[in-house]
């Protein structure tokens, strides 16, 4: 699959790498960050939640503006704003400080998933798209085996800021490649032959654009209900370590990083709308096991299992949408994908945390199942692909 893998998309996968050392060193451990910096349960699920609604109502936005004037701009801001904010947030002290910082580190996102997605289709073939999104995917699970575990391991040897000091390093290194990306000029007259936006309204592109936003945000809500949740169960059922917990993230980036060639190679094959269900029937049952178990090594499992399958469906999800959505559209597309999974991840930790601090503890896990049950009969309004 490497030879797919022209300069600009090597260059991709370089900035890639850098987005997920610096996103995996904060965020699986921010629960833990903000706790120790006098934020309760309640206050820490609003800076997640707060931070992720910031980025859902630019990822639209962005994904039509990446159409409009290319990807390297953002590219560019990716890099200067996630080093400038990380390390604005290494010198805070207060949790009241670190809000605001989180929320612009957390618009990020709202400028390189869509511009990441709108480059690899792009520069893919037809037949090839689906297994090249698995191989560029490759890059979130090769930092997520190193990073919670390292930044785990940092926290109980030399701290937190030391922590937030090595990604904001790390984010600042990434201007380097997206400065060599090269992007061809688009033609005035092949600007103003554009279809217009309506076109997205028509019935097929329609019902797309429904699945794929509504679907992952249904399963993102269980996502982040269980990620903002479980560093707090584990520390407080089991007393595990930092480092400990980190292990968690990185187990189910192992299992991301074996599945996303085979998972690739899987929606170039077969029908999207098979693998969908099929993988999205099994997640619910893994979630459900956080409420019967009390052996945190089953749970390690467990969560390995309900994440690693989700990302399998990563392809399908994307291929569908480069399939089915005009091309030039297809950030807008991946910009309103991009939408419906920012905000299960604004609305899963709000959830998750009333239902810890008011509930039993297990309670935001079966929320989590539930919630990934519901997104079945959605999946099953696409059409079938032969």
């Amino acid at each position: 699959m490497l030879r797919y893998l022209n300069r600009n998309l090597m260059y991709l996968f370089l900035i890639n790498i850098a987005f997920g050392l610096s996103s995996q060193m904060i965020n699986p451990l921010l629960p833990l960050f903000l706790d120790s910096i006098g934020a309760k349960e309640a206050e820490i699920a609003y800076i997640v939640s707060a931070g992720s609604l910031a980025a859902t109502l630019l990822m639209l936005p962005s994904g039509i503006i990446i159409d409009r004037v290319g990807r390297k701009i953002f590219f560019l801001l990716n890099a200067g704003i996630s080093a400038f904010s990380i390390f604005m947030m290494s010198k805070s002290s207060d949790w009241r400080i670190v809000f605001p910082f989180y929320v612009l580190f957390s618009l990020v996102g709202a400028f390189f998933v869509p511009a990441r997605m709108s480059m690899i289709s792009e520069n893919a073939t037809m037949e090839s798209r689906a297994a090249l999104f698995g191989v560029m995917n490759m890059a979130w699970p090769i930092t997520g085996i190193i990073s919670p575990v390292l930044s785990g391991w940092i926290v109980e040897k030399a701290g937190w800021s030391i922590v937030y000091i090595i990604a904001t390093i790390v984010s600042g290194l990434s201007l380097l490649p997206a400065l060599l990306i090269h992007e061809n000029k688009v033609d005035h007259r092949e600007k103003q032959n554009r279809p217009k936006l309506a076109e997205l309204l028509k019935e097929d592109s329609l019902r797309v654009l429904v699945v794929m936003s509504v679907a992952p945000f249904l399963m993102t809500t269980a996502i982040g209900a269980v990620n903002l949740v479980m560093p707090l169960y584990l520390s407080d059922a089991y007393k595990l370590s930092p480092s400990m917990i980190g292990l968690f993230f990185t187990a189910s980036n192992v299992f991301t990083l074996l599945t996303q060639i085979p998972s690739g190679r899987l929606a170039d094959r077969f029908d999207p709308k098979r693998i969908l269900l099929s993988l999205t029937t099994i997640i619910p049952i893994f979630f459900a096991v956080w409420h019967f178990s009390d052996q945190w090594l089953i749970l390690l499992v467990a969560y390995s299992l309900s994440v690693g399958l989700w990302t399998m469906t990563w392809p399908s999800n994307l291929t569908t949408i480069s399939r089915e959505i005009p091309r030039e559209f297809q950030g807008a597309g991946y910009g309103i994908n991009a939408t419906g999974l920012r905000m299960g991840f604004t609305v899963g930790p709000l959830v998750a945390s009333y239902m810890y601090g008011n509930m039993f503890s297990t309670s935001p896990f079966l929320f989590a199942a539930a919630s990934s049950i519901l997104a079945l009969p959605v999946i099953s309004l696409l059409k079938k692909r032969n």
